[in-house]
């Protein structure tokens, strides 16, 4: 069986190269060039592309990787020089899983935001202060725990997993599952009877990852309606402000739903149908490592602010010809 997980290691090395320049580069620009995004927002997006540079980063720790063996799914870590840090490395898998729903709850958070930035402003001051912050890091951080700590309870190898994988997870991987850090998924049991433990993961992360669509779903729709109705109260250049940054939203929310959430459903509910398989599917993490910088990538080439003056630093012009002549906050 060919080593795809080898190649895992490089994809992971990319991945925090690009983030960290196309985040940084980010934040440099947000900082010191960008006028027209200010105030909480301007946090926000310092805030995203940071958390870019952390989930690609703790990816090398991390080294997550995955395995669908008939009605078994592990997810486990291929960190070799930790080796003697097992219970770390399981925790570091389970931190990297919940930065996802971090960021899928951070998205949810800005589509609330820039609906309330369309149809009642003075809200939006409920993000400001220290209070505020507080409370639009904690959402996130919050959904990403409970996901985190809801992966270590019921992904807790027992024997009858570890017995069920132990053959197979040594000949493709030349490893003892024993003493590799893993969370294993085995819905059914022995006798066929269900092992509600590990489907609770499934259920309960279900429905965090759906209610986060569910609120991006609810106020899109929403922004959609309201920005036909309201946009005509915004100067011209706000007025296209509004729609580039709800243009980057939608984008950035279905990057990582097509890299992730879709190829991940067949993977997380494959062992419910007890199909006869044997496949590394660890290279959904290779995919997900170069999120971040086709995420900023995204968001820099949407909103032409960003364009602009990457250009203008490129084509050195002067720097009053990279500013728009009114300047507003958002």
């Amino acid at each position: 069986m060919p080593r795809f997980y080898e190649l895992s290691d490089s994809f992971t090395k990319l991945g925090v190269f690009t983030a960290s320049f196309f985040n940084f580069s980010l934040i440099y620009l947000t900082l010191f060039h960008i006028k027209q995004i200010g105030g909480t927002y301007k946090y926000m997006v310092m805030v995203l592309a940071l958390t870019g540079v952390a989930f690609s980063s703790w990816e090398l720790i991390a080294r997550p990787f995955t395995h669908n063996y008939n009605h078994a799914f592990i997810l486990f870590s291929l960190n070799t020089w930790m080796e003697n840090s097992e219970w770390f490395l399981q925790f570091s898998v389970a931190i990297y899983a919940g930065f996802y729903l971090f960021i899928l709850a951070f998205f949810a958070e800005q589509f609330i935001f820039r609906y309330l930035s369309l149809v009642d402003p003075i809200k939006t001051k409920l993000f400001g202060g220290v209070g505020g912050a507080i409370g639009w890091i904690g959402y996130p951080l919050v959904c990403g725990g409970i996901y985190s700590v809801l992966l270590m309870w019921s992904g807790d190898p027992d024997e009858y997993a570890d017995e069920y994988l132990k053959e197979t997870f040594a000949e493709v991987y030349g490893m003892d599952i024993s003493h590799t850090p893993r969370f294993i998924f085995t819905p059914y049991a022995a006798d066929d009877s269900f092992r509600w433990r590990n489907l609770s993961f499934m259920m309960g992360g279900g429905f965090l990852l759906t209610g986060q669509y569910f609120i991006i779903m609810l106020c899109g729709v929403r922004m959609h309606s309201a920005m036909r109705k309201e946009l005509g109260n915004f100067s011209v250049p706000n007025r296209r402000l509004q729609k580039q940054f709800f243009r980057a939203l939608i984008v950035q929310t279905l990057v990582p739903t097509c890299l992730f959430v879709v190829p991940a459903l067949p993977i997380l509910l494959g062992p419910l149908f007890n199909f006869e398989v044997n496949i590394q599917t660890g290279g959904i993490m290779a995919l997900l490592s170069m999120y971040p910088p086709i995420d900023t990538f995204v968001f820099v080439m949407i909103v032409s602010e960003y364009r602009k003056t990457i250009s203008g630093i490129f084509c050195r012009k002067k720097k009053n010809s990279v500013k728009s002549t009114e300047i507003f906050v958002l």
